[in-house]
């Protein structure tokens, strides 16, 4: 059995709960005197996610003792709240010394690792005293073991992170690098102790992470360290491609130490070097071509291994794994969803994840795992065609997400995706295409990039070293994604210095990046680079501008807002209403000449299963209709959304009037709060039916009084945008509830009109700068309006 960190830090393997799959069982009066503090939601800058926006999951729910069992469906919620009891968990374990689950072996190394568990859970030692204490019990330790010295000094650049001038935490952080320095000295790799002569991988990939961490916050090793380190784990990889505790009989533990020290290896010495036209080859051969080659093989060799999610040193190497790789399967399994199963299943009621030898160290690593596992993809690159001409800069990405991790003051990923990976794949709101060869997609590729698009993606574009071919083609791409007859006007052209791509980060350009862009009326969808960014990423240097952009690029299509954690969903929490026969038609018009005539398909289809999750009701898209009698007949409610000004004619309107006679309901929004169809509208609207008023508060639709309905008048959240066009002059509306504008006939409401976008947000598509309601508002207004029209009479 191969050793591991839990092993080294345990006491005695007789002193460890069981271990696997089973739950411990906690006795009821120790859950009857857990402290008040301990079974209310944890602050807000503690939480799992810190901030991460889970859909309709805003993370408000307790971190509980009492925990129901896992279901087996996973969200984002219920990984951020297993977060948070694991937190709770190990902070219960806190002694009156500071430390935490201590034993008499490896002294520090289990409260080491509780504390960087904390730490990537999002808290501070500038505000959590239990997180301080259990550092200032870290500092007066004096210890001989590569694991805690490795594991502390990962602690230390964690905390510099949050309190960068903080000498203490510097020198605590510079005396651990340069005991695993002097610990090495002449041998290959390390082992236990300082006096120790042979060495194995599970001591050494922790040496490898804490002189990592180390360099990170300006400790030098120098480069004859990381050239030590990258022959050592190319020379003891295993013929099969994994690698072993020292040398021959692979085991899965083994392989992420070897593959998840290889990355860190390449990123610190091989990845200085770049791709250029004039040495193609940079990638191709060499030393940087050898570790490449081991990285390839190590993958390979893991995929096709089975089992391991129950054991908490595992977890914590598959995910530094697969975080690093920027794969999200290790062969066809995807590791992240299954450890995360595995792992909730395994919470005890206690909070703890009693998967090693300890649940202090089981509850640590699972939580790094899921903390740093689940947080939410920025960026994809595409892999298209055949060999590396995608992938000409191995770590651009991963050097752009990890320093996104500062900027948005927690870990955000990165994925490769294929380029025939279904659209749910392209997860990230950025996606990031390169080459030097002119790329080539079929009419299905380019309609997937598309549906990439109008599900709220943006498309960056870069020739590897302003490569003709690859530039060529991707204004090519340009055309076969907007053709002229469908899209008029969608064509590149150059974005001047006040786009706010380049001002929604607070930078001042020394130089401006050279960037064309494609918009869709309301975003930018589609940007081509002229310049070579890929290759200041690949290198690291973060203080380069490539990295503001990169920066303020996200912040753009984002819109600053929080990224959405992995398993986001709408739906609530608890069973679904009980399937009812009722549903409800909905039709669509396009009035604004419009290319996207799919734009209302989005919202709906992004609604329906909250829809039925809420009534037990279903929606119908009955597809766009003409503004005629006959295409109006059959439908419950119409839809018209659009970015521009238009005109009705008079058969138009006369339409509108009948269908709103006969008993039919109209909903009208302005996507992405676009000023200039809102106003068209509004007089389209006070033309045909008379002066709209406020809907009022006591009307059925906002009072919610029915099943699936919910009360408007409160807790309505809006985009800062659209709170500053509510407390424009004359408004007169209620920033806490619903601001829809109605018309009365025949004594019901039954013409709907917001200002405010709906639709965007229900589709899920971000606006910079729209003004409208945060989707789980539109959520909650439009399935008012549709559950109410569906009541049961």
């Amino acid at each position: 059995m191969n050793r591991t960190l839990a092993l080294t830090l345990a006491a005695t393997l007789a002193a460890g709960p069981a271990l696997g799959r089973q739950r411990r069982v906690v006795p009821e009066n120790l859950l009857n005197n857990v402290q008040a503090v301990q079974q209310n939601r944890l602050p807000f800058n503690q939480r799992g996610f810190n901030g991460f926006a889970l859909g309709n999951e805003f993370g408000d729910e307790p971190a509980v003792v009492e925990r129901k069992p896992f279901d087996g469906v996973l969200t984002a919620r219920k990984i951020a709240r297993a977060i948070d009891d694991g937190v709770l968990y190990l902070k219960r374990q806190q002694a009156e010394d500071g430390s935490i689950g201590e034993s008499h072996y490896a002294r520090g190394g289990s409260t080491a690792l509780a504390a960087l568990a904390m730490l990537a859970a999002g808290a501070s030692p500038l505000s959590d005293p239990q997180l301080q204490r259990a550092l200032d019990f870290l500092a007066t330790l004096e210890v001989d073991n590569t694991y805690v010295h490795g594991i502390r000094a990962n602690v230390w650049e964690y905390a510099l992170r949050k309190v960068p001038d903080h000498a203490g935490y510097k020198k605590a952080l510079w005396a651990d690098a340069e005991w695993l320095m002097q610990a090495l000295g002449d041998r290959q790799a390390w082992r236990y102790g300082m006096s120790s002569q042979d060495w194995d991988n599970s001591c050494t990939q922790y040496g490898v992470l804490g002189l990592w961490a180390a360099e990170r916050a300006g400790f030098d090793p120098g480069d004859a360290f990381w050239q030590k380190m990258s022959d050592h784990f190319l020379k003891v990889q295993s013929e099969d491609g994994g690698w072993g505790y020292q040398q021959g009989y692979s085991t899965a533990n083994m392989a992420t130490a070897g593959l998840a020290s290889t990355f860190l290896v390449f990123d610190m010495l091989h990845a200085r070097t770049v791709y250029s036209r004039a040495n193609p080859r940079a990638f191709k051969e060499g030393a940087s071509a050898q570790v490449l080659a081991a990285v390839e093989r190590g993958m390979e060799w893991l995929g096709k291994q089975e089992g391991g999610m129950d054991n908490g040193y595992f977890l914590y190497g598959i995910e530094r794994t697969g975080v690093a790789s920027g794969r999200k399967y290790m062969g066809r399994l995807d590791w992240f969803r299954e450890g995360a199963r595995v792992v909730l299943g395994q919470q005890a009621a206690d909070g703890s994840f009693p998967n090693s030898y300890t649940p202090v160290l089981g509850t640590a690593f699972s939580t790094l795992f899921l903390v740093y596992g689940g947080a939410p993809v920025a960026l994809n690159k595409l892999e298209y065609g055949p060999g590396h001409d995608w992938n000409l800069n191995p770590r651009d990405l991963a050097q752009v997400s990890r320093h996104l991790w500062g900027a948005f003051e927690r870990p955000v990923n990165w994925h490769a995706v294929h380029i025939d990976a279904p659209v749910e794949e392209l997860e990230a709101p950025i996606l990031f295409i390169s080459g030097t060869e002119a790329a080539a997609f079929t009419d299905a590729q380019v309609d997937r990039l598309r549906d990439y698009i109008q599900r709220g993606g943006t498309i960056l574009a870069e020739p590897t070293d302003q490569a003709p071919a690859f530039k060529s083609s991707m204004e090519a791409l340009v055309g076969r994604l907007f053709p002229a007859a469908e899209y008029p006007g969608r064509t590149l052209a150059p974005l001047p210095a006040t786009h706010p791509v380049f001002t929604a980060s607070r930078h001042a350009w020394q130089t401006l990046p050279q960037i064309r862009g494609v918009s869709d009326g309301s975003r930018l969808v589609f940007l081509l680079s002229d310049e070579y960014l890929s290759a200041r990423w690949q290198v690291g240097e973060t203080v380069d501008e490539a990295f503001d952009f990169a920066q303020s690029l996200l912040f753009y299509v984002t819109d600053q807002k929080p990224l959405a954690g992995k398993f986001s969903t709408a739906l609530p929490e608890g069973p679904a209403q009980p399937a009812r026969e009722r549903k409800l038609l909905v039709a669509r018009a396009v009035v604004d000449g419009s290319a996207d005539a799919e734009l209302g398909a989005r919202a709906w289809a992004g609604l329906s299963e909250f829809f039925t999750h809420r009534t037990g009701a279903r929606i119908q898209d009955l597809g766009v209709v003409a503004l005629t009698p006959g295409g109006l007949e059959g439908v419950d409610l119409l839809h018209i959304t659009g970015r521009g000004r238009f005109t009705l004619d008079a058969a138009e309107r006369a339409a509108l009037v009948g269908f709103v006679e006969g008993g039919g309901t109209l909903l009208v929004d302005a996507w992405g709060g676009s000023a200039g169809f809102a106003q068209v509208a509004r007089a389209e609207l006070t033309q045909v039916f008379g002066p709209l008023e406020a809907l009022e508060r006591q009307d059925p639709v906002a009072t919610g009084d029915f099943e699936g309905g919910t009360d408007l008048s409160r807790d309505i959240r809006y985009t800062l945008p659209g709170r500053r066009l509510l407390q424009t002059v004359g408004r007169a509306m209620p920033v806490r509830g619903q601001s829809l504008w109605t018309q009365q006939v025949h004594g019901r409401a039954a013409v709907f009109f917001s200002d405010l976008d709906l639709s965007a947000a229900l589709a899920g598509v971000g606006i910079p700068g729209g003004a409208g309601y945060r989707p789980d508002s539109a959520r909650r207004i439009v399935t008012n309006l549709a559950a109410w029209l569906v009541r049961e009479t």
